[in-house]
């Protein structure tokens, strides 16, 4: 005998077709909120990656833990995005593993580097940071572009318009990149007078 009080059931979909299994955006955004966040973006990116990951494949993971700690997990979501790419027919990626090292080292000796007592001149150490905040942009740079490619969606086209909160925090990043500046050039005219 059915019973009457049951609430009717529906088969959900909770990682059928309609999602993909990566974060698709276009490279000019993820350059342009990447550089304008002072790097930060990197960690919205992982966990928007982590995210659709989870949903699409069931993947038992926290997206939030695996983006505050990307690091430790960049080799597994590129070996993913790898994976899919030559699942897909797209060909291989076989510099994902060497991307994914990249990445960790310059994050990791970016931190260290940031940490090292630096004199009043813009020296050599200054120069190896500035590489170190950029390189990281490459690799991320690399992995969404196969993304996107799994994805069907190679220009990142479906994402590619800058939202209201991504213009907030480009316009607070544009703000935080005129204190450095301002206090890079406050540092030369002292040198200077």
């Amino acid at each position: 005998m059915e019973n009457p009080y049951q609430a009717p059931q529906a088969e959900l979909d909770t990682h059928g077709e309609s999602s993909t299994p990566f974060f698709t955006t276009s490279i000019t955004k993820l350059i342009v909120l990447y550089i304008a966040t002072l790097g930060f973006y990197r960690l919205y990116w992982f966990y928007k990656h982590w995210k659709a990951l989870q949903v699409h494949e069931g993947l038992k993971v926290a997206p939030v833990w695996r983006s505050i700690f990307n690091i430790f997990f960049t080799h597994s979501l590129f070996k993913h995005i790898a994976n899919r790419h030559q699942e897909q027919g797209l060909g291989g990626w076989g510099a994902h593993a060497v991307l994914a090292t990249l990445y960790v080292l310059m994050t990791v000796g970016g931190e260290l580097i940031a940490r090292m007592p630096t004199s009043d001149v813009f020296g050599v150490w200054d120069i190896v940071l500035l590489a170190t905040s950029i390189i990281p942009l490459y690799t991320l740079y690399e992995a969404q572009t196969h993304a996107n490619r799994v994805n069907q969606d190679p220009d990142g086209e479906s994402n590619s318009r800058f939202s209201p909160w991504n213009i907030l925090f480009i316009l607070l990043g544009i703000a935080i990149w005129g204190v450095v500046v301002l206090g890079v050039l406050a540092q030369y005219t002292a040198i200077l007078d």
